[in-house]
């Protein structure tokens, strides 16, 4: 199956459904276009996320706190230096995983709950140091709780097409990873690290450097997002309610799969915005609910699950 990806079947397929999305927004408009362009964001989110949990089998809940860097990256360079959206989603993207790097060799030698404990630190202290340096400094720089307004930003077309560049690189890096010999280290930290070194594998570089190509897409989903809603606070862009919801779609999808984030994505998305319009106090209890079925009839997610049924349909 793996071997037949880029089949021409496969190629004609992928670009006859590029070329329906580029012309989408020709014909869409309003709020399902808005709906399509979170829909990239998540999906892209959650690869990201996954890149570096379900390949490396390191459960990271500080995510958020480069979503958060890259949002405040953004909102600073373009108010207070000017700067035009497209470079300051480049520099969010660089400053990301520049922290992500002198963050990520010292929490990446740890493993286990001890990791997510780390990042989990890591991720409410940035949201504290955004709240708090206002005040202790006495300077007007992050704007503290009372966040940052953005300048207002183009349409809805301009986020979908936005949001779809950076979900199709997330996904291109995804898709690398899947296939080379970078992405075979990674499953084999995965299944059994210390074999890994054995056999010489750089462990905590390859670690770190999907730490780092993670943390660089999460840096420039959140500048995106942050130019897009126009006004960001600490306790919104450093949420981790952000973190929780990319791990629950890669559950939902499949850790280490490339179809999983597109998957788990796209359907808690539409899911949650359904129940959310027709059952407005009840939505989460049944959201909740349909998760838990997923996960306790689908341990390995519905692309896992799937790939399982297919296997042993050939094997039978």
């Amino acid at each position: 199956m793996e071997k037949k990806i880029f089949s021409k079947r496969n190629i004609t397929l992928f670009f006859l459904i590029l070329a329906i999305i580029l012309i989408l927004p020709l014909f869409v408009h309003g709020y399902l276009l808005r709906m399509l362009a979170l829909i990239f964001m998540w999906i892209g989110l959650t690869a990201c996320w996954n890149i570096i949990a379900g390949y490396t089998g390191y459960i990271d809940f500080g995510s958020v706190g480069y979503f958060g860097i890259g949002s405040y990256v953004t909102a600073i360079l373009m108010t207070k230096a000017k700067m035009a959206f497209l470079p300051s989603l480049v520099f969010s993207g660089i400053i990301s995983a520049s922290f992500a790097i002198p963050i990520g060799i010292p929490t990446l030698r740890l493993r286990g709950a001890y990791f997510g404990i780390a990042t989990l630190a890591f991720a409410e202290a940035m949201k504290q140091v955004v709240l708090e340096l206002d005040r202790v400094a006495h300077i007007n720089f992050f704007g503290g709780s009372h966040g940052i307004t953005l300048p207002i930003g183009p349409g809805n077309e301009f986020f979908y097409y936005v949001m779809f560049t950076l979900m199709f690189m997330v996904m291109a890096v995804t898709l690398w990873i899947e296939r080379s010999r970078f992405g075979y280290s990674l499953k084999a930290i995965h299944e059994a690290e210390n074999t890994a070194e054995l056999v010489g594998v750089n462990t905590l570089f390859a670690k770190t450097t999907a730490y780092t190509i993670s943390a660089f897409f999460l840096g420039m989903f959140g500048a995106t997002e942050a130019y897009w809603v126009t006004y960001i606070t600490p306790n919104d862009v450093f949420n981790i309610h952000v973190t929780i919801q990319m791990v629950i779609m890669t559950l939902l999808g499949g850790m280490g799969t490339v179809m999983g984030p597109i998957v788990g994505g796209s359907f808690l998305t539409i899911i949650s915005e359904i129940l959310w319009a027709r059952f407005i106090y009840t939505y989460m209890i049944l959201l909740g609910i349909i998760i838990l079925i997923v996960i306790i009839f689908m341990p390995k997610g519905i692309v896992g699950t799937i790939r399982g049924l297919v296997i042993k349909k050939k094997v039978t």
